[in-house]
């Protein structure tokens, strides 16, 4: 009797679930490929290519704005046409700007391929957005010197991580300039978030500074000039540091005060609007043509940087351009008799037959500039001395 009760009940049970799983069955294929789906629109950012176009979108625009221009002069003379491309180029070329004042956003949030296991944004993926903040504001700050054919090689990174960035926020990558020496040219990138609305600074609050002078007053050995060495004494290495041998506990000790002291001095915890500092990160790189390094600082006025008026003048811009402004024109501008192809033999070494009391981009970069170039490099040197000390730790 046990037996055919048990087989009633098999077959009860049968009954009851046999449309489920009927239906189940039907469904389950459906219901993984949406799944799939899911899965892989999540990721999209991870898609094949998907960095590259990230990474190569500001290049896209640009080249989509010189076709647009040179479409509507297609039928126009030489010299308007090439008066047409100047005028594109001057408009987009931070005429007039002052070096540490220019700061270029680049907005992006945690995807969840950003996103490590704690639902924050993961270590590795900071080197991957600032890959894309570092080309958009290459080509925001110095255009003119990737259309002579110039670029920017990445000698390294150090990152300081203040605060974790919380997976599917938005968040912006704030980079500027902050020192350079005769070859070096260092970046600053604040990975920022703004507060939500009402959680802003108090009313009547003081705006952080950005920048602050370092403690102790730089020395001669420890920075290096703005005026550019003559022919024979230019070199592809920054001016060398008094010999030290380190230990790897100063080196470790030395290392971990120079990061404070670039996020400290350089960069406050809150920005003036009351965004958050999540992450900083400064990138030590340099120009090259060719394979010829460039000084900064030529390239920097090349595009446009300069120091601010005198009290009381209008402000430097386009309208309004610097005094050596046309000295660059002359060289790179095809209206007034330069090219792109001069300003490119300019930088390759033709800057080295100016005479120094000639040298119009050492002017251009004085004053106000060349102290807090100064005062900048003191604390980022610090950091980049220490990171090579560490090479000593086995």
């Amino acid at each position: 009797m046990s037996v055919v009760r048990a087989r009633r009940t098999v077959d009860s049970l049968q009954k009851l679930t046999a449309p489920w799983l009927s239906t189940l069955l039907r469904t389950a294929p459906t219901l993984a490929k949406y799944l799939i789906f899911l899965v892989f629109l999540l990721n999209i950012r991870a898609w094949p290519f998907a960095w590259h176009f990230r990474i190569f979108r500001p290049v896209f625009k640009r080249r989509f704005e010189l076709l647009s221009v040179r479409f509507w002069t297609a039928f126009k003379t030489k010299a308007e046409k090439e008066k047409a491309d100047a005028r594109w180029l001057e408009s987009i070329t931070p005429v007039g700007e002052q070096p540490f004042s220019m700061v270029v956003p680049y907005k992006t949030w945690v995807g969840i391929d950003d996103s490590d296991f704690n639902g924050h944004l993961s270590n590795s993926s900071y080197a991957k957005t600032l890959d894309a903040a570092r080309f958009t504001t290459a080509l925001e700050m110095f255009t003119a010197f990737f259309r002579a054919g110039g670029w920017m090689p990445l000698a390294a990174t150090h990152y300081h991580f203040i605060q974790e960035i919380p997976m599917l926020s938005s968040y912006e990558v704030r980079t500027s300039i902050g020192a350079w020496d005769q070859k070096w040219f260092y970046i600053i990138s604040k990975f920022v978030r703004r507060k939500p609305s009402g959680a802003g600074k108090k009313e009547g609050q003081a705006p952080p500074k950005t920048v602050a002078s370092p403690q102790t007053e730089p020395s001669a050995e420890s920075i290096t000039s703005l005026r550019t060495p003559g022919p024979d004494a230019i070199s592809t290495t920054v001016t060398p540091f008094p010999s030290i041998t380190p230990t790897a506990t100063s080196v470790s000790e030395n290392t971990e005060l120079a990061l404070k002291a670039v996020s400290a001095g350089l960069v406050a915890s809150e920005e003036p609007d009351g965004a958050t500092v999540h992450t900083i990160a400064v990138s030590q790189m340099c120009f090259k043509v060719g394979r010829i390094t460039v000084p900064p600082a030529i390239v920097l006025a090349s595009n446009g940087f300069s120091v601010p008026p005198g009290e009381g003048l209008a402000p430097y811009s386009l309208s309004n351009p610097p005094p050596h402004w046309d000295k660059v024109k002359k060289i790179a501008s095809k209206p007034v008799g330069g090219s792109m192809r001069q300003l490119r033999n300019f930088m390759k070494g033709e800057w080295k037959d100016v005479p120094e009391e000639e040298r119009w981009w050492e002017e251009a970069l004085g004053g106000s500039v060349e102290a807090q170039r100064r005062a900048n490099l003191t604390a980022i040197e610090g950091l980049r001395r220490g990171m090579d000390g560490a090479r000593i730790i086995a």
